[in-house]
């Protein structure tokens, strides 16, 4: 009969080799990497102060008693085992790193400065030109010599709307800064027409008068400007006029056709305008010249204008002259 402890010695054996080689594997495993760890240590860690943690690490107790518990990452154990000066610099370097990473993208996608340009102002805006037809009132006298005895025939202005042939009148006004260039053209036809009894005889008189007047000036602003309260400008320019009567003259009921009288000359003239602006959409100009030189004997004209600025665009004058 066989002894009842040989299964169990053997079985305890079994389960003894079984525990010793599984506690050998552990601890060559756990000597295998406290040793890289350790090696490691060694080759990063300079002369200079160490943490004292991580020497409490490496201690021999520590050592034997690793064999019972987990062994800890090797990363961990390097990273917290590095010197305190190479960690500083590390960080310092880290910075530095990230201030040339951000200069070169500020580099690379740094837009070039906008170059503005003033822009030349519009040579058109600096002229400023006006134009418009308008329409004169006037009146018409002409006198008749027979002998010694003159037939007179007057057409005033409240009549002149049915003895008016036809007629055209425009002003035009342009101004570069100071200087001023402005034309007037009037154009007129009207049928003119009267009686008048000399001695025994009645005379009567039909025909029409054509007078033809331009002026044109070249001003220069000395005081004032465009927005100002008073400003006073002196002009110089010329003007040419033609007038010429045609008729008939019938005495008791004989036609009698004296030839067309006509009188044209051109004078050299010097003047002067003044603006007055109480506001921005209402002024009031005064004009004058004289004649300096020419064929006439005496010209001149006056004139006053009141003016009211109805759009940008659109301005009405009513004046005398």
């Amino acid at each position: 009969m066989r002894h009842p402890l040989g299964p169990i010695v053997l079985a305890a054996c079994v389960l003894l080799i079984g525990s010793v080689a599984e506690a050998q594997v552990w601890s060559a495993r756990h000597h295998k990497v406290s040793k890289k760890a350790k090696h490691r240590i060694k080759i990063a860690r300079p002369a200079a102060e160490v943490d004292v943690d991580a020497i409490e690490i490496f201690d021999e107790d520590a050592e034997d008693s690793a064999d019972d518990e987990p062994p800890a990452k090797p990363r961990k154990l390097a990273k917290k085992a590095r010197p305190r000066k190479e960690a500083e610099s590390d960080r310092v370097a880290f910075a530095d790193d990230e201030v040339i990473d951000s200069r070169e993208l500020v580099d690379d996608d740094r837009v070039e400065p906008v170059k503005v340009r003033k822009r030349a102002a519009a040579r058109g805006k600096d002229w400023h030109v006006a134009i418009g037809p308008y329409l004169w009132a006037s009146s018409v006298d002409a006198n008749v010599s027979i002998g010694s005895a003159n037939v007179a025939a007057g057409v005033d202005f409240f009549q002149m709307e049915k003895h008016a042939k036809y007629g055209a009148e425009l002003l035009a006004d342009a101004r570069f800064g100071r200087v001023t260039l402005s034309g007037d053209l009037m154009y007129g036809v009207v049928a003119i027409n009267g009686t008048k009894d000399v001695g025994p005889l009645m005379v009567t008189l039909a025909g029409t008068a054509s007078s033809l007047l331009v002026d044109s000036f070249v001003g220069y602003r000395l005081a004032g400007d465009e927005e100002s309260l008073l400003s006073f400008e002196t002009r110089a320019g010329a003007r040419y006029q033609r007038t010429a009567v045609s008729g008939s003259v019938s005495v008791e009921g004989g036609d009698v056709s004296p030839p067309e009288s006509v009188d044209a000359g051109g004078d050299a003239l010097a003047g002067a305008r003044v603006f007055v602006r109480p506001s921005n959409r209402f002024s009031v100009s005064l004009t004058g010249d004289i004649g300096v030189y020419g064929v006439s004997k005496s010209t001149w004209s006056a004139a006053a204008d009141a003016s009211v600025r109805v759009t940008s665009r659109l301005l009405l004058s009513l004046g005398w002259r």
